[in-house]
């Protein structure tokens, strides 16, 4: 029996859906090495099987959106996540890194796939400050995933090696495809489905790369997403290898840096549930996350970055992103329901883009005397981000309380409809 849409349960299953990426990404991170040794190869080839799960995670969306707009959400949803969670099951016996990195980028499309479609399954239930409560609560859930997926990750390790983990991470999807099987009903109707014809999907994706309020709102989440990512991907080096932190004590400082997401995602709900409009919140959050970052880069350029000076403003930092994504994506999606599939493949390809960029941008120019490299992506980051919003986007949202814009063309009747 379908769970009902608007129950906590539903926005639960949307979120752990959305945290599939972290949970493919982060819980990996404690085998690495385990992985280099097991199977004769490289340390550097082992760190390839995180890279080529990223393609598959941002190509997937491209091609299976589009799919979602004309079947259904429901069967490309299913489809996704069991090609995910099988791909967890074949990298257990993998007798080389040939097998495993084969395996990961199924398993990066499917993860792609079920964090891209609960937006679209959002877009299609829900509007405006219902919608973006969903969104919040959504965020909630996901980021969940980069604090727990390391630490069971490890555990997971130290119990039964690298293979155990692929198979934890394995059964973890196979569970999340029963749960959807039983409770995620389709969300698109009939009437609202397109056709799959390559001339009109071009037409389509132009639309979508064309329309400036989209773009405007997804280039916005993407560079906020990339600030809390050049975290992610620099904390390890500036924490443990420049100031010596145990994994442990590091371990709590990600931890604190992550509950100021969770507590800035739970008061977004709640303040769109009270109506205010999302160009405040947005406001609000972008500013928050331009200062603390800026403080960051002040402190590692006068040599003053110490942890505990740097712990709130990380704390601040990913605050200021559990306000802005879900507005965003909101914002992003409003001028585009009735290809809600494609557009939150195209958001979602262009986020995990632009963090896979600032993944490798960090450790590129990282020196172990500073926290500079880090803190420096991280303020281009949330500067761009408020810059576009506020020269190019907060008056329009101003103007309508939230943005309106020119509704997508009705979909051309596929030939099974004619």
């Amino acid at each position: 029996m379908p769970i009902k849409r608007t129950s906590i349960a539903f926005t639960l299953i949307l979120g752990a859906l959305s945290a599939l990426p972290p949970l493919g990404i982060d819980m990996s991170l404690p085998g690495l090495p385990a992985i280099a040794h097991s199977l004769h190869t490289s340390a550097a080839a082992a760190g390839t099987t995180l890279s080529i799960f990223l393609l598959g995670y941002a190509a997937g969306p491209l091609v299976f959106g589009p799919l979602s707009d004309r079947l259904g959400r429901r069967p490309v949803l299913l489809g996704g996540i069991a090609l995910f969670a099988g791909a967890g099951f074949i990298c257990c016996p993998a007798p080389s890194i040939g097998w495993v990195l084969l395996a990961r980028f199924a398993q990066g499309i499917g993860a792609g796939i079920g964090a891209a479609l609960p937006l679209a399954i959002v877009r299609d239930l829900f509007e405006g400050a219902a919608a973006r409560t969903r969104l919040s609560q959504v965020t909630l859930v996901f980021s969940l995933g980069p604090l727990l997926a390391p630490t069971l990750g490890g555990a997971v390790m130290l119990l039964d090696g690298w293979r155990a983990i692929f198979f934890v991470i394995g059964a973890v999807g196979a569970l999340l495809l029963l749960v959807s099987a039983l409770g995620v009903a389709e969300s698109l109707p009939h009437e609202r489905r397109r056709s799959l014809d390559p001339r009109q999907l071009l037409m389509t994706y132009r639309h979508v790369f064309g329309h400036g309020t989209t773009v405007g709102f997804s280039l916005v989440n993407a560079l906020s997403y990339a600030c809390m990512f050049a975290f992610i991907s620099g904390s390890p080096l500036v924490l443990i290898q420049g100031h010596g932190l145990s994994v442990t004590a590091f371990s709590a400082v990600f931890a604190c840096a992550v509950c100021g997401l969770i507590c800035a995602a739970l008061i977004g709900g709640r303040l769109a549930r009270h109506g205010v409009p999302s160009s405040r919140v947005l406001l609000f959050g972008l500013l928050l996350g331009a200062g603390a970052t800026a403080a960051l880069l002040i402190l590692s350029l006068t040599g003053r970055d110490s942890v505990l000076a740097m712990m709130p403003l990380f704390l601040l930092s990913d605050a200021a992103y559990g306000l802005v994504g879900p507005n965003a994506v909101h914002e992003a999606l409003v001028p585009m329901q009735p290809i809600a599939g494609l557009a939150s493949a195209a958001l979602r390809g262009l986020q995990i883009a632009t963090g896979a960029a600032v993944s490798a941008l960090v450790p590129f120019f990282y020196d172990p005397r500073s926290s500079l490299a880090m803190t420096g992506v991280m303020a281009a980051c949330a500067l761009g981000a408020l810059l576009i919003y506020v020269l190019g986007l907060r008056r329009a949202a101003v103007a309508a309380g939230t943005v309106v814009a020119t509704a997508y063309p009705p979909p051309r009747p596929s030939a099974a409809q004619s």
